[in-house]
């Protein structure tokens, strides 16, 4: 009888499908519910590869940057909320299992290389099982059902875009750290995360776009030449034959005023909008000096 009711569970949770591992996603919109990082991790596995041909991969920072405006190329916003590089390797990865991909836009940023360590819980392949069955999967059926009547806005969009429901008039705590210590935090496992990422991509035939997010002019006064440092590092690090977007370059000094962003480091959705424009703009300009390829999907 048990036995019975666990496959009854299974099957139904699988009819139901919510991260789209059981069946075909091609058109579906499904968006990520219940733990962000989880939710992510799993709709990689499929629905991402199958709907999308970009990604965009950071932390909070670009979590809010709406891929579903960035034109030539359907993308995915992979960024997780306090994410690093160890988290993000492990979900690009899992968008690498199925083909589809073929532009990852990767942020630079210190956020992304100051700690190795797994925020909520490891993304791994075990997780797969989880959504037969799990704590986790029950978390995301609340809160599909609180947004479904109504007790709840939606959080985030089919396309992994943040809405920010709330905006943040000031950095958590980890955010506060980076920032008033003297230099830099980089972790060695997370830059060596970084190293295999790239390895993955490039075998898979993905083009990588590297992209340095805007920050605030006041919290550059004061920590601008650490964060020079701290470019030039990563700039070494990843070596040469990519492309690039670097917010902190002199044209893009207007992007970069107070009023653009909530607490110094998350820009605010017309900001945001902004930024998309400048991805577009650069997309077409090496799409046609051919150094981007870009197919639709």
């Amino acid at each position: 009888m048990m036995l019975a009711c666990l496959a009854l569970i299974a099957g139904f949770n699988a009819a139901v499908d919510i991260y789209g591992l059981y069946r075909p996603t091609t058109g579906r919109r499904l968006v990520p519910f219940g733990d962000e990082r989880i939710a992510k991790y799993l709709l990689s596995v499929r629905y991402v590869p199958e709907n999308f041909n970009g990604i965009l991969s950071g932390a909070s920072i670009s979590a809010n940057w709406d891929t579903r405006g960035i034109q030539r190329l359907r993308v995915y916003n992979e960024s997780l909320d306090g994410g690093n590089l160890i988290e993000e390797k492990a979900v690009i990865e899992s968008a690498l299992e199925k083909p589809g991909l073929r532009v990852a836009f990767l942020l630079v940023h210190p956020a992304l290389t100051y700690t190795h360590e797994y925020n909520t819980v490891a993304l791994t392949p075990a997780l797969k099982s989880s959504a037969l069955g799990s704590s986790s999967l029950w978390a995301a059926y609340k809160e599909w059902a609180n947004v479904r009547f109504g007790r709840l806005t939606l959080n985030s969009d089919y396309a992994g875009n943040e809405t920010f429901r709330h905006p943040r008039s000031e950095m958590n705590i980890h955010m506060k750290e980076m920032w008033n210590a003297p230099a830099f935090t980089v972790d060695p496992l997370a830059v060596q995360a970084q190293r295999e990422l790239l390895a993955h991509l490039r075998a898979h035939g993905v083009q990588v776009v590297f992209i340095v997010p805007p920050t605030s002019e006041d919290l550059l006064r004061t920590k601008g030449v650490q964060m020079d440092q701290y470019l030039q590092a990563m700039r070494s690090e990843i070596g040469e034959g990519y492309l690039w977007i670097d917010f902190l370059a002199p044209e893009y000094r207007d992007l970069r005023r107070r009023t653009n962003f909530s607490d110094g480091s998350h820009l605010t959705p017309d900001a945001a909008k902004q930024v998309v424009e400048h991805i577009n703009m650069a997309i077409a300009r090496w799409s046609e000096e051919g150094r981007l390829s870009v197919v639709s999907k």
